[in-house]
């Protein structure tokens, strides 16, 4: 064999893989949606292991995949639809307890998926928030998973304008115009305060964010509504506003025992703020939940550990995670925008923080 052979053989060689692969790649879900006579969505859903398909169809799905030679390979994905197989995800705040595991969801079910994840932290900062957005689609991100304030979403009317596939996920807005995956935070409050009124507690204190965040406005409406058809009237003297910290728990947690007729229990809008007012409790001599009980939100890693151990509500921040990308990736497969409401209810998780009183 001389050098011209040699050269021959490479090239030859390096066109038969070029074919391999574009016939390899040039399978599609929409293929197999064609093939087994079902929508794209259906694919999706088949694909994802989502428990909401008939067996006869997804046989059917799973028959055309095998017929097709379909393999779901990120690269295959990316050549084929000039895609870059890559999500964004952008957090107000990730040293926020409540978004590493949200953040841990939205790897997990992308890799599964075959998708990477690029990160931006934007610190609350609204001006931030439209240059992540502005950068990560410079980078050529197939979509984005956001979790903006209310202050941006004009940003959201110029994605859903683009068709560019975005979800706005944990925060939920009235006036948002892409899908959005979300909790329920009245009905997760008004479990909570429901909760400490069957335990006997009348006089039961809200440490919260108050209106300046939609969370802290509807676990506030919660807090209402419970006391409401409970029959009941609350005092405005119960309610402490400040930041998602555990300062602002410490803080309104010695506002609320230094008033006359102090408040028997406590339910804080978050976590942090339930451990920042176990501090002023034990600093005023008095025990939980012997002298108040306190029940915190959002199932944080530390809910766990302190003592007594924190009565909470779970969040299912992973879940929500993993449902993000699964909605964004379907999104990005159809080639529409879904704009879709999904809303995950909370779990009351009972601990010691908590007791019946007479």
């Amino acid at each position: 064999m001389n050098g011209n052979d040699t050269g021959n053989v490479t090239i030859h060689f390096n066109c038969y893989l070029f074919w391999s692969i574009y016939y390899f790649m040039a399978v599609t879900i929409k293929d197999i949606a064609r093939h087994s006579s079902v929508s794209v969505s259906t694919v999706s859903r088949v694909l994802n292991k989502k428990p909401d398909v008939n067996v006869e169809t997804e046989a059917r799905v799973n028959k055309a995949i095998k017929e097709l030679g379909y393999s779901p390979s990120s690269v295959a994905r990316g050549l084929v639809l000039q895609r870059s197989n890559a999500i964004g995800f952008v957090v107000p705040d990730i040293t926020n307890p409540n978004f590493p595991e949200l953040a841990r969801g939205v790897v997990e079910k992308a890799r599964q998926l075959g998708y990477s994840v690029i990160f931006f932290d934007t610190n609350h900062d609204n001006k931030v928030e439209k240059e992540a957005l502005k950068l990560l689609r410079s980078k050529q991100v197939d979509g984005i998973i956001v979790s903006f304030s209310e202050a941006n979403q004009d940003e959201f009317i110029k994605l859903k304008e683009d068709q560019f596939p975005a979800v706005q996920i944990y925060r939920k807005s009235p006036k948002s115009v892409i899908s959005t995956i979300a909790i329920d935070n009245i009905d997760s409050a008004y479990r909570a305060v429901k909760y400490l009124i069957d335990l006997g507690h009348r006089r039961i204190g809200h440490i919260t964010t108050g209106i300046s965040t939609l969370s802290g406005a509807e676990r506030l409406e919660g807090y209402k509504k419970a006391y409401a058809e409970a029959g009941l009237s609350f005092r405005d003297e119960w309610f402490f506003t400040g930041s998602h910290c555990a300062d602002t728990g410490y803080e309104g947690m010695k506002v609320l025992l230094n008033q006359k007729n102090r408040v028997t229990a406590l339910f804080a809008s978050h976590d942090l703020m339930a451990v920042g007012a176990y501090e002023a409790v034990f600093e005023k001599g008095l025990s939980i939940p012997g002298d108040i009980s306190i029940i915190g939100h959002d199932n944080i890693e530390i809910s766990r550990l302190v003592h007594p151990k924190l009565t909470t509500l779970d969040t299912f921040k992973n879940k929500l995670g993993q449902a993000g990308v699964e909605l964004l990736i379907e999104e990005i497969a159809e080639n529409t925008r879904i704009n879709r409401e999904i809303i995950f209810k909370t779990e009351l998780i009972i601990r010691d923080s908590t007791r019946q009183i007479a």
